[in-house]
C-alpha cells in the first residue's frame, strides 16, 4: 500500500510492526518489496471467479433492463455457458451467484436454447459508402439471414458472408447493428458465448418476500433517522395495507431479526420515531421505540 497511501501505510506499519519488533526497519518505506509466493498463484480459481463475475454482471444488466427491483427475489436464472470448464466453475460457486443476484435457483440451458432473437441491420453510414444502391438488397438479405448464427460469429470476432445479386459480400462487426429481444417472461443479456436469462414471472410468495425486503430497507433507514447506533435493539411496529400485512404474516420474524427488533408493538404511544412509506400500491407505517 505504501506507494499509494504512504502516510496511512506508515501509521499501520508503526502500530503493527515497529511496536512489537524493534529490529524491523524504521519505516515501511525502507522495507524490501514482498516476494511472490508461487503457492498462492491459483490460476484455476482466478478463472472460476472470472466466470462468476461474467454471469453476475450479465444477469444484473438483464435485471436493470427488465425494471425488476434488485430486492425483488426471482425464481430462477437460466445460464448458457461456452464450454464445460465454465459450467464446472459456475457449479462450484453457485451459492455466491444466488446470493449476488437474489434468485432461488440457477439452471443450465442448452447452447441452442431460443431465449433470444436477433435482428441484423446494416450499419448505414458504413455500408452506404461502400455499396450505395445495393443497401436495400443487403438489408433484405440480412433480414432473411440466421440472426443467431451471425451474432455468434460476431461474438467470436469472425466475419460472415452474404450473397447479393450473385456477388459475395463479406461483413464484420463494424458493418452491422445487432438488435436483440428476449423471450416473453425473461430478461436476457449475452456476451462472448455467455447468456443469462432471468425468469421475471412473479408468484404471490415471491412478491411478498420482495415486499418484506423493502420493509427491512425502510426500517433500517428509519433507525438511522432516529439516531440509533448500529447495535441498538429496538421495539418495532409496522402496520399498513393488506399486502404489507400479508408480508408481515409470513416474514415478521425475518424482519425483526434483520432490524435488531426484540419486541413487536404496533400503536406505540411513546415511540422514539415513526414515519410512513409507500411502494406502488402498498403503504405502511413504521414505529420504533427503544428496548
Amino acid at each position: 500500500m505504501a506507494p499509494f497511501v504512504p502516510f496511512l501505510a506508515e501509521n499501520v506499519y508503526q502500530n503493527l510492526v515497529r511496536s512489537v519488533d524493534s529490529s524491523a526497519p524504521v519505516s515501511v518505506h525502507m522495507v524490501d518489496w514482498p516476494e511472490i509466493d508461487d503457492a498462492h498463484d491459483d490460476a484455476d480459481l482466478l478463472y472460476e471467479i472470472s466466470v462468476v463475475q461474467k454471469v453476475v454482471g450479465l444477469a444484473r444488466a438483464a435485471r436493470n433492463q427488465s425494471g425488476v427491483r434488485t430486492r425483488q427475489p426471482l425464481s430462477r436464472l437460466l445460464v448458457r455457458l461456452p464450454d464445460d470448464r465454465a459450467i464446472a466453475a459456475l457449479q462450484a460457486h453457485e451459492d455466491q451467484v444466488l446470493e449476488e443476484l437474489n434468485v432461488k435457483a440457477v439452471e443450465l440451458i442448452a447452447r441452442d436454447a431460443g431465449l433470444v432473437t436477433y435482428r441484423i441491420k446494416p450499419n448505414l453510414p458504413r455500408i452506404g459508402k461502400r455499396y450505395g444502391k445495393r443497401v436495400p438488397q443487403i438489408k433484405k438479405c440480412l433480414d432473411e439471414a440466421d440472426g443467431a448464427e451471425i451474432a455468434s460469429a460476431i461474438a467470436q470476432g469472425e466475419t460472415f458472408e452474404i450473397t447479393v445479386a450473385e456477388q459475395t459480400i463479406v461483413l464484420g462487426e463494424e458493418d452491422i447493428l445487432i438488435e436483440t429481444s428476449s423471450a416473453e417472461g425473461y430478461a436476457c443479456s449475452e456476451d462472448g458465448g455467455y447468456l443469462t436469462a432471468l425468469d421475471t414471472s412473479l408468484d404471490e410468495a415471491l412478491i411478498l418476500e420482495g415486499l418484506a425486503r423493502e420493509l427491512i430497507r425502510t426500517v433500517q433507514e428509519a433507525r438511522k433517522q432516529a439516531g440509533l447506533e448500529v447495535s441498538d435493539r429496538i421495539v418495532l411496529g409496522v402496520s399498513g395495507s393488506e399486502g404489507v400485512l400479508e408480508a408481515l404474516d409470513r416474514h415478521r420474524d425475518y424482519l425483526m431479526a434483520e432490524t435488531l427488533a426484540t419486541k413487536w408493538s404496533v400503536g406505540q404511544s411513546d415511540a422514539l420515531y415513526s414515519e410512513e412509506r409507500s411502494l406502488e400500491k402498498q403503504t405502511w407505517k413504521i414505529e420504533i421505540g427503544r428496548d
